[in-house]
């Protein structure tokens, strides 16, 4: 299994605009895919799928808004929220 973290414009994310929560949507809706809203601008994702099916799926124009997908092998935070979730699904 991989794991990403997927950002998206700021400006865009915390308003919940209809384009942000299409996003959220397409990655909530992958298969064979756990997520969990870390931030407004930023959502974690353990799959199977590899980075590019990832970001065909999400598939928005770069003057539509900005999109970044980056695999991780480790994660910290302060958030306890977060950390609860990544001790559950083993991340």
């Amino acid at each position: 299994m991989h794991k990403y973290l997927v950002t998206f414009d700021y400006e865009v994310a915390p308003t919940n605009q209809p384009l942000a929560v299409a996003i959220r949507t397409k990655l909530e809706n992958l298969p064979d895919t756990k997520w969990f809203q870390h931030l407004p601008t930023e959502i974690i994702l353990i799959s199977s799928l590899d980075i590019d099916k990832i970001f065909d799926e999400i598939q928005c124009l770069e003057d539509t808004i900005r999109v970044s997908i980056s695999e991780f092998s480790s994660f910290r935070t302060n958030s306890s929220r977060t950390n609860l979730w990544l001790r559950q699904n083993n991340a």
